[in-house]
């Protein structure tokens, strides 16, 4: 029978697929009133630290189950660094957010004389939020990130290393999808929502975090190809065609 190699270029990254997903998803989600948009604010470190997840579950798979180059996997525990520093970046959102907004949260979380008392002090006549405070508001960056910190878990089981190289390749993009996030978040602060410039410094630098793990991830392939280039030359250029290369095959 003839042999038939795997078509390494139809593999792609499970987990560029699914930060294209929730950037899709959050391009959309315009948040109806500030509670909303303050959920979006205090869970955008949940949301990072689901990415950080994916990348720590990565790493460690590089380390113990696929036959990589060490500096692979340190380079991999690099970027889960930058990407972990931005979640804890991240945390230090909300605390500013209750302090510098603490009249305004106050409005929305413990109501005086009730919703029809403090509605009294609308800009617009009438009840503007559904009612509910910040506190146990779901939310929707959350909503849509939380599974991509299962991406790379006991489901993932790749059969070939160019399945493995592809999540390599396109780690920058996924980092960076996620990133696109963060940013829509960061430009409402600028352009939409009454929220005070320390708000909006503060998800700078989870922003400034996320760059640079995306500009570190980026190194990663071509890093990848001159470590494996042995390996990957069999793959890219079998020598007498698939049938010969395959004579090598452990």
């Amino acid at each position: 029978m003839p042999i038939v190699a795997p078509n390494t270029k139809s593999y792609v990254s499970v987990l560029k697929l699914r930060t294209q997903e929730v950037y899709e998803k959050y391009c959309t989600y315009d948040p109806p009133h500030m509670a909303a948009f303050g959920a979006e604010l205090r869970d955008s470190a949940h949301a990072s630290q689901c990415l950080a997840l994916a990348i720590h579950h990565l790493s460690v798979r590089s380390q113990t189950a696929f036959p990589v180059h060490g500096q692979i996997v340190q380079m991999l525990v690099d970027i889960f660094s930058q990407v972990k520093t931005a979640a804890r970046k991240a945390e230090d959102i909300e605390p500013v957010f209750r302090k510098i907004h603490a009249h305004d949260i106050m409005r929305l979380e413990e109501p005086r004389k009730g919703f029809a008392g403090e509605q009294m002090w609308n800009i617009r006549l009438g009840q503007q939020t559904d009612g509910g405070g910040i506190k146990n508001r779901p939310s929707v960056l959350l909503a849509v990130s939380a599974y991509i910190a299962k991406v790379y878990g006991e489901n993932y089981a790749p059969e070939h290393m160019m399945q493995v190289y592809r999540e390599y390749c396109d780690l920058a993009e996924s980092i960076n999808n996620f990133s696109g996030c963060i940013r829509l978040i960061h430009d409402r602060t600028n352009d939409i929502e009454p929220v005070e410039q320390a708000i909006t410094d503060a998800v700078s630098q989870v922003l400034v975090s996320l760059e640079a793990a995306g500009s570190e991830a980026a190194k990663l392939m071509p890093v990848f190809r001159r470590l494996h280039a042995a390996d990957l030359k069999k793959h890219e250029a079998p020598r007498k065609g698939v049938a010969g290369e395959a004579r090598w095959d452990a």
